[in-house]
């Protein structure tokens, strides 16, 4: 059985270790997934950074690809297919799935599991909540693009869904539904999953792993009769692949730093592109810390310069400005901390997606300049993360190493020098106020400092 997973972001890898992590979804990569050691891959479809209109072009231009390798390669194992999403439920999560279904389907039901245990992120009683406070009254509810008002994923989804499906076409599994599953077929849920059809919507409730893995084995029991789509979060990947993050010691991830041909490890580079209030938190611990030296982006200026008709004369010199401060810091023997100032653009959501995919890109572009620097990145933000490594490093794939911290992933990525870039994808609403200096030290081999 082979998972595959289609990421609007590049961390949803957050709960599994050993697998790749595919940039592009041209044929010839897919097949790379599909004939990987791994019963599951990721791939970074980037959708959360797009609007309507172009994610659902990019799903569907996965889905024909997916097609067309499946059938290239005579595949004959199961395939599971999964939609990562956001567990603080941003993004498209009515608009993929459907994609979806019109694309790979038709699906006997879509499930909707935006649990993400590790982070606090629980459904209960069809509502969702991050750390026992309804979704609807945390930050991420006032996201300027992906905003919403109620923390019942029901009533959510048949928002965000414009009206195209019924109330009563979607279900609601409850805890007391999921505790009572034993694996045995004549068990009441199991026949209710079994008679669904027509691509039903089900919220599922999640609060523990044991509750997942009950409701994993059942799906798996149930493939070879039914065909059901996923939207998740981290979680249930994790269960129902069986691929668990290993936890593993600081120093595994410190021996990963590059080292330069004296043997002496490369400087590191921090970029910090989300946000969200608790990246500037942690942001702001990061630069407490004098061996870090912060170099602010200002986005205010880069708008002004994104906007001008001639622009790229005054982008080279903003950008240079930005390397040489870079440069500097490592001259110094510091860390360089690039962060996106604290500002918010008010600006449609149309344009604000466009802006925030220039800016991401313009990071790429610094990174791109460096990589051969540094000896190994910490990337905190999604949308950022993800363009750093398919603009930036122009990866075709990466390979997932593990969890540097709960729910905080390392991959590397092959340099043509065949030296191996360690990269923190750093989620922007994960961790604790300290999450960015305590990777920082693992790298630095600073624990005691």
């Amino acid at each position: 059985m082979k998972f595959v997973v289609i990421d609007d972001d590049p961390t949803g890898s957050q709960t599994v270790n050993n697998c790749l992590l595919l940039l592009k979804w041209d044929c010839s990569t897919l097949v790379k997934g599909f004939e990987s050691k791994s019963n599951l891959f990721f791939i970074l479809a980037n959708t959360r950074s797009l609007p309507e209109n172009d994610a659902k072009l990019t799903i569907e231009e996965i889905c024909n690809n997916l097609k067309t390798a499946i059938a290239s390669l005579a595949y004959k194992e199961e395939i599971i297919f999964i939609s990562r999403g956001d567990s603080t439920l941003r993004g498209h999560n009515f608009l993929e799935p459907s994609a979806l279904n019109s694309f790979l389907g038709p699906f006997d039901a879509t499930f909707h599991i935006p649990a993400f245990i590790e982070g606090k992120r629980l459904t209960i009683n069809g509502s969702h909540f991050v750390d026992k406070i309804p979704i609807n009254k945390t930050i991420f509810a006032k996201d300027k693009i992906f905003g919403y008002e109620t923390s019942d994923v029901k009533n959510l989804l048949f928002q965000k869904s414009k009206s195209q499906i019924n109330l009563d076409d979607i279900q609601n599994l409850l805890l007391s539904d999921i505790e009572s599953l034993n694996g045995e077929e004549n068990n009441v849920v199991f026949k209710k999953l079994k008679n669904l059809k027509n691509n039903k919507h089900v919220i599922v409730d999640i609060e523990n792993y044991s509750q997942l893995k009950k409701f994993s084995l059942i799906i798996k029991n149930l493939t070879k009769q039914k065909k059901f789509l996923f939207r998740t979060a981290a979680s249930f990947i994790s269960s129902i692949s069986e691929k668990k993050s290993v936890p593993q010691n600081e120093i595994f991830f410190s021996n990963l730093r590059i080292r330069n041909k004296e043997k002496s490890f490369l400087p590191g580079l921090i970029i910090v592109g989300s946000y969200v209030e608790l990246s500037t938190i942690q942001l702001n611990n990061l630069l407490e810390i004098s061996n870090c030296n912060p170099v602010e982006l200002d986005v205010f200026a880069f708008f002004k310069i994104a906007s001008s008709d001639i622009n790229q004369k005054r982008k080279n010199l903003f950008k240079n400005k930005l390397l040489k401060e870079i440069r500097f810091s490592f001259e110094k023997g510091k860390t360089p901390v690039l962060f996106t100032s604290r500002k918010f653009m008010s600006l449609d959501s149309s344009r604000l997606f466009n802006f925030y995919n220039l800016l991401a890109c313009f990071i790429a572009e610094l990174v791109a300049d460096l990589k051969y620097e540094i000896g190994y990145l910490i990337s905190k933000g999604g949308i950022t993360t993800n363009l750093i490594l398919s603009n930036g490093l122009k990866a075709d794939y990466v390979y997932l190493e593990g969890q540097i911290l709960t729910g905080i992933s390392v991959v590397t990525y092959n340099l043509k020098n065949d030296e191996k870039l360690p990269i923190v994808t750093h989620p922007g609403n994960i961790g604790t106020k300290d999450s960015l200096v305590n990777i920082w030290k693992a790298f630095e081999n600073k624990n005691n400092f």
